[in-house]
């Protein structure tokens, strides 16, 4: 008996100390970054065109925000530009080759890092990375693109920092389009989808889980047309949230859902030429 009272108190002292761990270091359950700055020079060799850019400074902390510019300068140059906002995990590097595709079509393409992402420090906060969407944009601003020349593509997580950027920075002018691939309806139901079990929540996330990324709470403030692309073989997110999501949207709006590629595999179902296709069919 007394081994068995030993085993549930260590059994509550570990769930306690998971529970605990949840709140106060949430990047260890809902992020994997790169601690290292991508290699512009593998990007460069599979194909993309972009130059290392700073576009945004820490206020009276010294700190720089990186990422990668391509400004179209050729003869099939659209004066568009795609702003890719990537997902909780790698850095840059990682996810650059999607945007070889629209550099080629004529399209200008910047995709920048995060912080706590590819080597530039400070912890991951929802705050900290909606700062960083809207700076991307104030920085496309700056070098001549204004909104109506944006297109806005979030990726898994970075769906939910394109839509709040379009959202926070549309009162001045609408952007062109917001191309949302995998979306969730939020950080916390996609994570309650993952410890639920027989309709019981394993781990109390609801009071655990502070940064929720809320698409669904935004996604009806856009005016601009929107982009869905989720897989019914997503096994990170539910794809009924893509659904879910489709539907909150306003018009103009359109939904794909692909049949069997995985979270991070739309890429491999040539969904760029999709995207394409359709931000043409303006």
């Amino acid at each position: 008996m007394a081994n068995f009272k030993k085993i549930i108190i260590f059994l509550l002292a570990a769930y306690v100390g998971l529970c605990a761990s949840v709140y106060l270091k949430p990047e260890w359950f809902f992020y994997a970054p790169y601690d290292f700055p991508g290699s512009l020079q593998k990007a460069q060799q599979k194909g993309l065109k972009a130059q290392e850019v700073t576009y945004f400074d820490y206020e009276n902390k010294g700190g720089k925000v990186k990422g990668w510019l391509y400004v179209n300068d050729t003869e099939l140059n659209n004066h568009k530009v795609v702003l890719f906002l990537h997902g909780n995990a790698y850095n840059i590097e990682h996810y650059s080759h999607k945007l070889i595709a629209f550099e080629n079509e004529g399209y200008s393409v910047f995709i920048p890092e995060y912080r706590g992402f590819g080597g530039q420090g400070s912890k991951i906060r929802q705050s900290y990375l909606e700062q960083d969407a809207v700076n991307a944009v104030k920085y496309l601003n700056k070098l001549g693109f204004n909104n109506k020349d944006i297109i806005v593509y979030g990726m898994s997580l970075g769906t939910y920092m394109a839509t709040y950027a379009v959202c926070h920075e549309q009162s001045t002018e609408a952007f062109d389009a917001l191309v949302l691939e995998v979306p969730f309806m939020s950080l916390l139901k996609t994570a309650n989808a993952h410890v639920t079990f027989l309709g019981i929540k394993l781990v109390p996330l609801d009071l655990l889980v502070y940064d929720t990324y809320d698409t669904s709470k935004i996604i009806d403030k856009i005016n601009t047309r929107v982009l869905i692309m989720g897989t019914l073989a997503d096994k990170v997110i539910p794809p009924v949230q893509a659904k879910e999501l489709y539907e909150l949207a306003e018009n103009p709006k359109k939904i794909i859902m692909y049949k069997d590629k995985a979270h991070d595999k739309l890429y491999d179902a040539g969904n760029y030429n999709d995207i394409l296709r359709w931000l043409e069919s303006k």
